[in-house]
């Protein structure tokens, strides 16, 4: 009685089995179109059965596995920890974009202005250099020069009272126009007070004129020099020149020559030759 029951169990096993099969096997070929499965070789044993005992060969279709649970936490896990590496990675990205990439920013108005150099200020001629040349006339110690004799005299030469309370001598003897050189007292405050000349006396005088002259520099110092030779003459004193030094030949060609190259200078500046 057991026998038969194990009997029946086996054969009712063994049915389920080859149930099974077929049922995987047909869901095999559906999903399986694109191949069909060559069929191995018969063998030579009537049976269906090689020398070792196997019989045909037949193909059962593995299910898929589906992951796991702990699998699959592990896999979010990976995949939550590479994200934020791959921010990293993306910035650096970012920033290895050349800047031309860029849409060009419009410069504002305030730039523009800014890069806008202001026109320059016309520039004021800087005054012409001078230059002054002096002669002194003077008198001996026990010997000084009386206003009341020296006035009659310059008006004479041509000098007349006028700026500064100096004469001066102008290029025409009236008085009128530019000024050719002037005559001051040698003695501060080194002016004149006409209206006292009678009781005015002076150790010296000093004449001098600038350069550029409104005239002829050469002929206004010819002028210069001789107005001082004779005021000399006139009261007994010396002609020195602006260091205090006897005038001598050598003294006014050195003085020409000062006018002289005076006037190259302003012909160069000026752009002539």
């Amino acid at each position: 009685m057991d026998i038969a029951l194990l009997v029946l169990g086996i054969v009712v096993i063994v049915g389920i089995f080859a149930h099974g099969l077929r049922t995987i096997r047909r869901q095999g070929q559906a999903k399986m179109k694109t191949k069909a499965i060559k069929p191995m070789p018969k063998v030579k044993d009537d049976k269906g059965f090689d020398d070792d005992g196997i019989g045909e060969v037949r193909v059962v279709a593995r299910k898929r596995q589906e992951p796991k649970m702990e699998q699959m936490d592990l896999n979010l896990a990976e995949s939550a920890q590479a994200a934020p590496a791959a921010a990293p990675a993306a910035a650096a990205v970012a920033e290895e974009v050349p800047a031309q990439a860029a849409e060009p920013e419009l410069p504002s108005l305030q730039a523009v202005a800014e890069d806008i150099e202001p026109e320059p200020a016309p520039q004021q001629e800087a005054p012409a250099p001078q230059q002054v040349l002096v002669l002194h006339v003077v008198a001996r110690e026990e010997e000084p020069v009386e206003g009341a004799e020296l006035l009659p005299l310059l008006l004479t030469l041509g000098l007349k009272f006028g700026e500064m309370d100096i004469f001066h001598r102008h290029l025409e003897p009236s008085g009128r126009g530019p000024v050719l050189f002037s005559l001051a007292n040698m003695v501060n405050p080194g002016t004149f007070d006409l209206d006292n000349m009678e009781q005015f006396s002076t150790k010296g005088l000093a004449l001098f004129m600038t350069l550029p002259n409104e005239g002829d520099a050469m002929k206004a110092f010819a002028m210069m020099l001789s107005a001082a030779q004779k005021l000399a003459e006139e009261f007994g004193c010396q002609v020195l020149d602006g260091d205090r030094n006897l005038v001598t030949q050598q003294t006014v060609q050195h003085y020409q020559g000062q006018i002289r190259e005076f006037t190259r200078r302003q012909l160069l500046a000026a752009g002539g030759h």
